[in-house]
């Protein structure tokens, strides 16, 4: 949308530019500039990415929403999962990084090492909560990120037309609507308990200081 310069929702869908995905010959057939989207780890990255230093905006969250999240993503896609478990042993799955992209804390201190080797790769690190509470401030920091100016109108179409009920709207016909959840900071009080909550507290430490120090509240 950014790149458009207006909020309109793009025809190639997610799948058409995820790096897990799909080939080469697929996103490689894209008009430049491309915009490709991955959860993969800095090194697992194609070559050229690291060569050319191709612009990279990663968006964290907390662990706590992660998790949640994580764990209804799973469980609302059975055809791709096969997983019926409930919460509580799911959340042992997550914790031992037996779930995709493997474990929270050593995935972003992956990531924080390759930030701090690669002082020269433009990363731009956007902080979920930090979105939820300034949409247009964020959009606008994207924008300029990848050198795509807006006006104020345009800014504000597309923050229309990424809120959190505008989404849903436009998805609830299609398969993906049911991965379309809550959008919310805070959900992991309805889902964890106090131990729960604790250890992902306690690993969470490892991080404070650094840019993905967690944020469980807005």
């Amino acid at each position: 949308m950014i790149q458009k310069g207006k909020g309109q929702y793009s025809k190639l869908g997610k799948c058409g530019a995820f790096l897990e995905f799909c080939g080469p010959e697929l996103y490689e057939s894209l008009p430049s500039p491309r915009i490709l989207n991955t959860h993969n780890r800095f090194d697992w990255l194609p070559e050229k990415v690291r060569t050319y230093k191709n612009k990279i905006i990663f968006t964290t969250r907390n662990p706590k929403d992660v998790a949640v999240s994580l764990y209804n993503h799973q469980i609302n896609l059975p055809e791709v999962y096969n997983y019926y478990g409930e919460f509580p042993d799911w959340f042992e799955l997550f914790l031992a990084g037996k779930v995709d992209c493997g474990e929270y804390l050593s995935y972003h201190l992956e990531w924080l090492q390759a930030l701090q080797e690669n002082p020269d790769h433009p990363i731009l690190v956007i902080r979920y909560e930090e979105c939820i509470q300034d949409f247009p401030g964020h959009i606008r920091k994207m924008a300029d990120f990848i050198e795509s100016p807006l006006t104020e109108e345009q800014l504000e179409d597309i923050a229309m037309s990424i809120n959190f009920k505008a989404m849903k709207k436009h998805y609830e016909a299609l398969p993906t609507s049911k991965l379309i959840r809550k959008g919310q900071v805070g959900d992991w009080k309805n889902w964890l308990t106090s131990d729960q909550s604790a250890v992902l507290d306690k690993r969470s430490e490892k991080l404070r200081g650094t840019i993905f120090e967690p944020k469980f509240e807005v």
